[in-house]
């Protein structure tokens, strides 16, 4: 689960940029589960597949969308304690090529824009941006910016046109926990279970099938830090302003290479 996942962990354990460590990916697809015995129920529940399905069909398939995301995410000390931290993410996309992503939190401030031809990524307390070519359409360039650049947004499954396929594969169960409200929304509640990690979403029960709520746990990694995420504000026809998927910066910052700002912490 590349964004929904991987990026989440990544912003817990970085101060100055929402990286992705290694530990954080999930590879493993549904072969990597035990073959369930004949006549046994499905790994995954029909309904919550077809829940998740509906999701990712209702927000890729949309030309354009803004939302708002209240994020709390664990950083776990060498000593063992667990801190938490709290931060917002905003987010303006336009499908085929123009993507905003405003960061806001505890360990400071983040913005990246993409305009069809090139990525920049800007951390307003440094002096600093990094800036890089990049392909034409949203889906190749989240395709690219985490193996060549070793950075993606967070929550960036979101922002693909199949959102479903980015997160399947790497299911191994899942199960229907009924509806339930999240900020006086009606939502169904569905878990799913990876190799590394447990994640439970909250899904709108209509009209909007957009994701209310998401929580994951590391179950792997010590004291199992969980990074949580409550949607509001979804748009589905915003007034976005061309010049928002274009960099703005002040005078007297220095380029540098993507990857060494992603070094950086």
């Amino acid at each position: 689960m590349q964004g929904l996942v991987g990026i989440a962990l990544a912003v817990a354990l970085s101060a100055l940029l929402c990286l992705v460590p290694a530990a954080a990916q999930t590879t493993s697809g549904p072969s990597g589960a035990a073959p369930a015995p004949v006549g046994a129920p499905p790994a995954v529940a029909e309904p919550a597949s077809l829940a998740l399905r509906q999701m990712a069909t209702y927000v890729g398939s949309a030309e354009q969308f803004t939302f708002h995301a209240d994020i709390t995410f664990d950083h776990v000390l060498p000593s063992g304690q667990k801190l938490q931290f709290s931060a917002s993410e905003d987010v303006a996309l336009q499908r085929p090529g123009q993507l905003y992503v405003a960061w806001s939190g505890d360990l400071g401030d983040r913005q990246f824009w993409y305009d069809g031809k090139s990525v920049t990524l800007y951390d307003p307390a440094t002096p600093f941006y990094a800036s890089e070519p990049a392909p034409a359409q949203i889906d190749a360039m989240l395709d690219k910016l985490l193996p060549q650049l070793n950075f993606s947004p967070p929550l960036a499954d979101l922002m693909y046109s199949d959102p479903y396929r980015q997160v399947r594969g790497n299911i191994q169960y899942g199960f229907d926990l009924g509806s339930n409200e999240v900020n006086g929304r009606s939502c169904r509640t569905f878990a799913f279970v990876e190799k590394d990690v447990d994640w439970q979403i909250w899904i709108d029960a209509g009209p909007q099938l957009v994701p209310c709520k998401l929580v994951i746990t590391y179950r792997t990694l010590p004291s199992q830090p969980q990074f949580s995420a409550t949607f509001t504000d979804w748009n589905f026809s915003p007034r976005i302003a061309a010049p928002m998927f274009t960099a703005t910066l002040p005078e007297g910052v220095q380029k540098i290479p993507f990857r060494t700002v992603a070094a950086a912490k």
